[in-house]
């Protein structure tokens, strides 16, 4: 199983959009994928219907290594997409992962999803906006991340913070740890698009992805028909462009 990441400590840049996506157009290909939906705002999980408060959850899974994670991970409406469901209890997460000193904090996650390590080809992981110890939970237990981009003012504010992070946790905590690269979400063909565009491409030379996904109103309107967009309108430019992207993020795998 290859376990993705994808993260932006920056909100509003596409992260649940693209998990879903990607998630879709691997179970086009017939791969079996699981989505973990570690973000407290549970958005993964709401479209999935999966959300439910007095259920297990990914919290309870970072809590408790007792717990099966078999018993945690529900089926989807989809073919090939189980999730491992999040829901406002994340919120409160953390901060009971750092009192707790009786075992290692980083690798929860990690040892969780070895249970399941045979079942799924893909893991993707739906990261919140933040560097906090459950995010780092995620990148201790993948294989690769990847940093979606939308194009803004601020689009490149935190960047170098952030993949200096990446290379922290590279270097304490997974040796194994891959950054594949940035790609641009809500894309839009404008002057100050294409300048930044350039201008991050000059920053990360190879690790900027080829693929960019376009604005697209059907990604809106496919999250009030809870699907991802490649089921809703599979003609889209949006679901064209995940499906390209998905080729160039699994292509060796």
């Amino acid at each position: 199983m290859k376990k993705l990441s994808i993260l932006n400590i920056k909100g509003g840049v596409g992260k649940t959009t693209s998990t879903i996506n990607l998630a879709s157009a691997l179970s086009e290909e017939g791969k079996k994928v699981l989505i973990v939906d570690i973000d407290a705002q549970s958005n993964s999980t709401m479209l999935f219907e999966s959300y439910d408060i007095d259920a297990l959850s990914v919290s309870d899974i970072l809590l408790d290594k007792n717990i099966d994670v078999t018993d945690v991970i529900k089926d989807t409406d989809f073919d090939n997409i189980d999730i491992l469901p999040s829901n406002i209890s994340l919120a409160f997460t953390e901060k009971k992962i750092l009192l707790d000193v009786t075992r290692s904090q980083q690798n929860r996650l990690k040892k969780a999803l070895e249970q399941v390590e045979d079942k799924y080809d893909y893991c993707l992981i739906d990261c919140p906006p933040s560097l906090n110890m459950i995010t780092i939970n995620a990148l201790v237990a993948s294989d690769e991340v990847i940093v979606p981009i939308k194009i803004d003012k601020f689009a490149i504010d935190g960047l170098g913070y952030l993949l200096e992070s990446i290379n922290e946790i590279k270097d304490e905590f997974n040796e194994n740890l891959k950054f594949l690269g940035c790609f641009i979400t809500m894309d839009n063909s404008t002057t100050v698009n294409k300048e930044i565009k350039n201008t991050l491409k000059n920053l990360l030379g190879e690790k900027m992805l080829d693929t960019h996904i376009r604005h697209n109103v059907s990604v809106v309107e496919s999250t009030f028909e809870q699907k991802p967009v490649i089921y809703y309108k599979s003609k889209s430019n949006a679901s064209k462009d995940y499906i390209k992207l998905a080729k160039e993020v699994f292509k060796n795998g």
